[in-house]
């Protein structure tokens, strides 16, 4: 099976199925987009679908007439699921590159695209690509989902180790076809438990893909970390108007609102379809130097030409640094 560093979380079918299963809410507000905008005469385009095409599949049941399937991995098993759910007419799988689709596929009514890392740096990258996207193959009235992504982010005071723990949370047949009813498709194929491999790979999805990222852990704010400031929008990206995805804000102040050692920040990401909010994620990233601080101060993190693990965090006070 192919570690998931290798290529992205949807490139393997396990890692796929762990992802549907661990987050009902996640395909009900999906659903619930895809079926306010699919109807008889829509075209829809899957960027990004992995390596079981749900998203598809859940299109072309929804009444999409053509679907477009896009993903660099193999989607043999997308193919069969297709078949399994009587849509395989309906939808082409194409395995290239998303920036390798032809400009002659024709443009789409509707764009999904769930292709984000859901961590600020990488992302970056994932909104240009879609943006550009957009830029090729939308018209006036395409919809996208998601249609906003969202960045927030707030300073806190960690007192211990940042700590990442997943556990089951249903037994795994129960989770498929609790999967099964929130996307009406059937996913026969693959109800067979993954064994031993589940929480190996619970455990690397924990992590970003990227070898340089080591600290950056999904952040539970839990009793060891204490807010200390506000939280503050950092970007907004709208695809209706792509431009939005060009850059990120060089610096970012955030106003602290209790006195601490500021040393960790939180990043929380919105996926949004209109008010529909579909995925939050959060992240932390460790502020270099760690500052001492009191309320009134103002926390500027350097966010402009990307960071490391550690990013950069000069303190105002009184108009000074």
């Amino acid at each position: 099976m192919t570690h998931p560093a290798q290529l992205g979380v949807g490139d393997s079918p396990l890692v796929h199925m762990m992802l549907l299963a661990g987050a009902p809410q996640r395909i009900l507000a999906l659903r619930l987009a895809m079926s306010s905008v699919i109807g008889p005469s829509s075209v829809v385009l899957d960027a990004g679908c992995g390596s079981l095409g749900v998203l598809a599949i859940m299109a072309a049941r929804l009444g999409a007439r053509r679907v477009v399937a896009v993903d660099r991995g193999q989607l043999d098993d997308a193919r069969a699921l297709a078949e399994e759910n009587g849509v395989a007419d309906r939808i082409e799988f194409l395995e290239c590159n998303l920036v390798d689709l032809p400009a002659d596929t024709g443009s789409f009514d509707v764009i999904a695209g769930m292709i984000y890392y859901n961590e600020p740096r990488r992302d970056l990258a994932q909104q240009q690509l879609m943006a550009g996207l957009a830029t090729r193959f939308a018209h006036p009235g395409t919809a996208f989902i998601p249609g906003t992504v969202r960045y927030t982010v707030a300073g806190y005071d960690s007192a211990g180790p940042d700590r990442t723990e997943r556990t089951r949370q249903d037994q795994w047949d129960s989770a498929v076809g609790q999967a099964e009813a929130l996307t009406g498709i059937t996913l026969a194929p693959i109800r067979q438990f993954p064994g031993d491999d589940y929480s190996t790979f619970m455990d690397q999805l924990s992590l970003p893909p990227d070898p340089g990222a080591a600290q950056v852990r999904r952040a539970l704010a839990g009793p060891d970390k204490t807010l200390l400031t506000s939280r503050e929008l950092f970007s907004e990206i709208g695809y209706a108007d792509p431009a939005t995805a060009a850059t990120y804000p060089a610096a970012l102040s955030l106003s602290v609102t209790a006195p601490g050692r500021l040393d960790t920040t939180i990043w929380r990401q919105d996926l949004m379809f209109g008010d529909l909010l579909i995925r939050r994620t959060d992240t932390t990233h460790p502020l270099t130097p760690p500052r001492d601080v009191q309320p009134g101060d103002n926390a500027i993190l350097s966010t402009g030409g990307g960071w490391g693990d550690a990013i950069p965090v000069t303190i105002g006070r009184d108009g000074r640094t």
